[in-house]
């Protein structure tokens, strides 16, 4: 099974399991790849739509892999039984959701060994609350496709009782604009580790840098337009600048300063 450069990304950073589960499976094209590699013994392809899923079911008959790869239908980790995985593929999604899958699968998650966490929104405060909540970023890298860049992250569920004791978070999206509005309280070198990626920044990864480059671009182009009317815009101006002035603080960290 050929994948893509982001799926590849996602399948290249799973380790060796007995069993993992792949939430938001879509086509099963990262299950099939992990069977076929030797790198699962056992997939749980997950989906909460009908029509992907039955894509699934038909590219995993096609394969022969009917007897290695389950195909359930569900909500994140709600098809998976507790203690039936020791690792999972959360890929595709917005933050919030994959917060959410975690958060509500929380009890399953806490023996396993791995989980890959590929998001594509609201990526500052996803890693601001994996954080608070106590993950550890094992590894992260950035990848680029069709002119899109696509971080992926190896996380480690957290050791301390707590957050699996947590209450039930009723108003997730309000959970998450009180989260954000903390974060901008934080100190700016913690928000730029936030918003581009704590190993990232470390590695000095290659395509975060073009990333930086493109964004730095964006910015600069929204700020002379912003600027036409600074009085009117004088407070989304101020926004622009103060993330122009986190993405500067990157460009220095990835240059080693």
């Amino acid at each position: 099974m050929e994948l893509g450069i982001r799926l590849s990304a996602v399948a290249g950073m799973v380790s060796k399991g007995n069993c993992i589960a792949d939430i938001g499976c879509d086509h099963g094209f990262v299950s099939i790849a992990l069977i076929q590699t030797g790198v699962a013994k056992r997939m749980i392809a997950c989906d909460i739509n009908s029509g992907p899923l039955e894509h699934a079911k038909s590219n995993i008959e096609n394969y022969g892999l009917e007897d290695r790869i389950d195909v359930r239908p569900g909500d994140g980790l709600t098809p998976v039984e507790k203690g039936e995985c020791d690792g999972a593929i959360i890929a595709g999604m917005g933050g919030p959701l994959g917060l959410k899958i975690l958060f509500d699968g929380r009890e399953k998650i806490k023996e396993y060994k791995q989980i890959i966490f590929q998001i594509q929104s609201k990526l500052p405060v996803t890693r601001f609350i994996l954080s608070r909540w106590g993950f550890e970023t094992a590894d992260e890298i950035m990848v680029s496709e069709d002119g899109k860049f696509y971080p992926v992250m190896k996380l480690l569920p957290p050791k301390k009782k707590e957050f699996y004791e947590s209450e039930n978070i009723d108003d997730f999206d309000a959970f998450l604009n009180l989260a954000e509005e903390q974060l901008r309280k934080e100190p700016s070198d913690y928000i730029c580790s936030c918003t581009y990626g704590f190993k990232l920044l470390e590695q000095r990864s290659p395509a975060l840098a073009i990333f930086l480059g493109r964004e730095e671009e964006r910015l600069l182009g929204i700020v002379e337009k912003l600027e036409k009317n600074p009085e009117e815009n004088k407070e989304r101006l101020s926004e622009i600048l103060e993330e122009i002035d986190v993405l500067m603080l990157a460009k220095w960290k990835l240059e080693g300063q």
